[in-house]
This record gives structure tokens, sequence and C-alpha cells, in this order.
């Protein structure tokens, strides 16, 4: 293509020319912006789970309880809101508002994109919370598929649900279970020993 041939088909198509130019440079300006109000959401969210874990060490229930709020209705989508439900569970266990605290954990234990840890850790605080409800088939339930970085407290949890429900064989194998994924040295060991002595069992 001749240079005179170049300038007259950019002459025929300069308006779609000027038209994708300007999309492209709405395109990027949107980018920007969306970047820029999300980095201040995550600052925000960062600000109020500060003010949260202050709360708390000074005792302060009320405070923590509304940043804790705030964070899950405002900031969703952010680290700082699937934490602030921990929390949120463990002021409503305090509270003897089991119900709220179930509800929330489960909602944690419903998320697929936690952070690293977080899942495995719902999941063992809200097996714990069904064990002090005695809602020991729900533990059965929730643990059906044990947890590689939990594996001696998904083990665990489920033999005290099996225990409570009175199938003590049952029991014992999920204890076995808890202390073979255990390294020989470590203290929890007599703990879990002495749950199987209790049962009957030395190991």
């Amino acid at each position: 293509m001749t240079g005179t041939e170049l300038t007259e088909s950019l002459q025929r198509h300069r308006k779609l020319l000027v038209a994708l130019f300007v999309l492209v440079i709405v395109g990027l300006l949107g980018f920007f912006a969306y970047d820029k109000y999300q980095r201040h959401q995550l600052e925000r969210a960062g600000v109020l789970y500060s003010e949260l874990a202050e709360s708390l060490a000074q005792g302060k229930n009320d405070m923590a309880r509304a940043s804790a709020e705030t964070l899950v209705q405002s900031y969703p989508s952010t680290a700082y809101a699937s934490m602030a439900r921990f929390y949120l569970a463990r002021l409503d266990i305090d509270a003897k508002q089991m119900a709220k605290a179930e509800a929330q954990l489960q909602r944690l234990v419903a998320t697929d994109d936690l952070p690293t840890g977080m899942h495995g850790l719902a999941r063992a605080a809200l097996a714990r919370l069904y064990l002090q409800q005695g809602k020991n088939q729900q533990v059965l339930q929730l643990l059906q598929k044990i947890d590689p970085a939990y594996t001696a407290i998904d083990w665990e949890l489920r033999g005290d649900a099996q225990n409570a429900l009175g199938k003590t064989q049952e029991a014992l194998d999920d204890y076995r279970k808890a202390t073979a994924a255990l390294p020989a040295t470590d203290p929890y060991l007599a703990y879990l020993q002495m749950k199987m002595a209790n049962l009957g069992a030395s190991g």
C-alpha cells in the first residue's frame, strides 16, 4: 500500500479509528479508577480491622462488633471481612448466641476464596460449636473429607463426635488416625492418648 492509499484509507475510516481510540482511553481510565477504588477499599478495611483488634484487646466488645459488622457489610470481598466473621462468631458464642455464631462459621465454610488455612480453621471451629451443642452427626458430615492441613484436628473432632454418639470403636479409630498424623515428639499426643485410655485403649 502506497502512502497515498494509506492516507485515503485512514480518511475513509477516521470515524471508526476515533471511536476505537476513545474506547481504549475510556477503558484505561475505567481500569485505573477501579484499581484506585479497590486500593481505597482495602485500605479502609485494614483501618477498620485494626480498630476491631484494638477494641477486642481493650474489652470493648460493642465497638469491636460494630467494626466487624461494618467490615462484613461494606467490604465483603476483602480478607478482612472473612477474619471479621471469626470475631463475630467468637462474640456471639460469648453472648450465648449460638445460632448466630453457627451462621457466621457456616458462611466461612461455604466461601471458596478464603486466605490460606482459614477454610480448615473455620471447619474446625464450626465442628467444635456443633460438639458443644450435641450436634454430633453434623460434625461427622462436616468432616467427611479430612483437610490435609488439619489432619490431626479433624480426626480428633470426628473421634469426639463418635464418642458422644456411643460409637467407642469408631472413636478409637479416629483418635488413632489423629495420633498417626502427629510427630512422635508432639506433646499433644499425650492428650489424645488420655482420650483413648478413657475409652479402654492405650493407643
